[in-house]
């Protein structure tokens, strides 16, 4: 699954999504995105998802996901590849 979204990750698409979400991301609770802060979870990411997970998205980063191929969303993060497929793979969730 990996190799599917790195060719499909367009780094100018993933820019224009975080500033779409910036807005929604400073209407989140402070104390959400305070405790989501603390993670190692990428800033970015959190932009993106927090509005609409909250924070399941703590769980979710830890959870296989078969769109991940069985993989957990933290497994994608522990390589710059890996990271831009889960990128890839966010803009494909829908919303």
């Amino acid at each position: 699954m990996r190799e599917t979204y790195l060719k499909e990750f367009k780094p100018e698409s993933w820019a224009n999504m975080v500033q779409i979400y910036q807005e929604r991301y400073d209407q989140v609770d402070l104390v959400i995105r305070a405790k989501v802060a603390k993670s190692k979870i990428p800033k970015e990411l959190q932009i993106v998802l927090l509005p609409d997970m909250g924070e399941y998205l703590l769980t979710w980063m830890v959870r296989k996901i078969p769109a991940l191929g069985h993989e957990t969303p933290s497994d994608y993060l522990k390589s710059e590849e890996g990271t831009k497929a889960l990128k890839a793979a966010i803009l494909r969730m829908p919303r």
